[in-house]
């Protein structure tokens, strides 16, 4: 055999080390996706179950309360202020604080002292705080993003009343306190647009 052909079956073999050097290193770059991946969701299933964990039927009650608060009324209750509140709100704070005597001022609105105030909005922070956790996983793509806005993006859909707290969350420091849920409330809002758009695109 001349050394010229001794030379191309070498080249081959070269060729066929790298080909399967590259198959290898492809294979293992995929494993590492798949690992990743699968990391992540078992990430989301914990945080998930955390997040039902730290559920309580007060935080569920609070929530509703303050939705139904102004803006005016929701900087009283982050300053621990007394609250006067619309009568309609009556059942809601009776199960909220269960030994609760109502008191009305001359409207006829419900009288919620310091106390009390402070009791809700301690539930409010805490509720907050656990949406930030789950929030800043999902920023950082710690957790499945998709599952995390399926889960989630209820939250913020104010046609149904809903806006994660927005008047509570803007008096007790907005953005600056909880960035990460002004970030996925800002991204829900776009992909809603956006949905609407092609909606009317469609038509």
């Amino acid at each position: 055999m001349s050394l010229s052909e001794w030379a191309n079956i070498a080249t081959i073999i070269g060729s066929m080390a790298v080909f399967g050097l590259a198959v290898q290193v492809l294979i293992a770059q995929r494993q590492i996706k798949a690992d990743h991946e699968r990391s992540r969701r078992e990430k989301t299933v914990d945080l998930l179950i955390e997040w039902d964990k730290r559920l309580k039927k007060e935080s569920a009650l609070a929530r509703k309360i303050i939705e139904n608060l102004s803006e005016a009324q929701c900087r009283e209750l982050v300053a621990q202020q007394k609250l006067h509140v619309n009568s309609k709100l009556q059942t809601l704070l009776a199960q909220f604080f269960p030994n609760f005597t109502p008191e009305t001022n001359d409207n006829g609105e419900i009288i919620i002292n310091e106390s009390l105030t402070a009791e809700l909005r301690w539930h409010a922070i805490t509720y907050l705080n656990s949406l930030e956790s789950v929030l800043v996983a999902w920023q950082y793509s710690v957790v499945d993003r998709e599952i995390i806005e399926h889960q989630f993006s209820y939250l913020f859909k104010p046609a149904d009343g809903h806006e994660a707290l927005k008047d509570f969350r803007a008096a007790a420091g907005g953005e600056d306190c909880y960035p990460a849920i002004e970030i996925f409330a800002g991204h829900i809002r776009e992909k809603r647009r956006k949905k609407l758009i092609q909606k009317a695109n469609v038509a």
